[in-house]
């Protein structure tokens, strides 16, 4: 039988890679996002919200709640603009809202169904800044709150087959992102950036981080509980 997955934030940048991934392995498809990719619009099913619009969402929410998924990948994250730590405490709700507080929400619908079946795989996209606070005070706190988030929800359901976990990307070649642009007309910027920050001299590429979450969401990850895979390329 085919797996159903939700992919949350599936429609560009990583989350739409992702996608790609698990429909060209034949997986039952459905996207939550803002608005549709084109090119997902008939072989998915698509669920239009806006995380941070409370009443989009929760209608969102009421829609999604009777339905069965053996696996969720929650991509939705980003520091929105707000670098300051220093930042108002509505930034700060915001930034949790956008990086952890939709995914507690969405993962509580499916959990104890994931439970009671005995089989289940969650995966967030967290990121490095969790570790090495590049991002920011409001960004890398929601994101170390995700992945101590993680390690609590791992440490309940493991013991049931419903394996949680997160994976922490440092800088990723997505289209159109600034750092993406930099180095590829290799700035002075870019050249600043890469010698004092990323040892291994470039960004990463997305097809480097899709293995990962295919093995996070398989059968394979029986024992991957709780993991969260840093996949930084030594950034600092």
């Amino acid at each position: 039988m085919k797996k159903k997955i939700l992919v949350v934030g599936g429609t560009s940048g990583i989350g739409e890679k992702i996608s790609e991934l698990f429909i060209n392995k034949k997986y039952n498809l459905s996207i939550l996002g803002r608005k549709i990719n084109p090119k997902f619009k008939n072989i998915t099913n698509f669920y239009k919200t806006d995380i941070l619009n409370k009443k989009s969402f929760n209608h969102t929410l009421k829609k999604i709640k009777k339905k069965k998924f053996d696996i969720i990948v929650n991509c939705i994250g980003g520091s929105l603009g707000i670098k300051n730590s220093n930042s108002s405490m509505n930034n700060y709700l915001k930034s949790w809202q956008y990086n952890l507080g939709y995914a507690i929400e969405i993962n509580n619908l499916f959990l104890d169904k994931m439970k009671k079946n005995k089989w289940g795989r969650i995966v967030h996209i967290s990121s490095a800044t969790s570790f090495n606070l590049t991002g920011g005070g409001p960004y890398s706190s929601a994101k170390s709150a995700l992945n101590v988030y993680v390690k609590a929800l791992a440490e309940e359901y493991g013991k049931y087959n419903v394996i949680i976990s997160a994976i922490c990307p440092g800088p990723v070649r997505v289209n159109k992102k600034f750092l993406t642009k930099q180095e590829s007309k290799k700035t002075k910027f870019w050249k600043n950036f890469s010698s004092n920050h990323l040892p291994m001299g470039r960004l990463a590429k997305i097809e480097e981080v899709l293995p990962v979450i295919d093995l996070l969401a398989s059968e394979n990850a029986s024992f991957c509980s709780g993991a969260i895979w840093n996949m930084d390329g030594m950034q600092k």
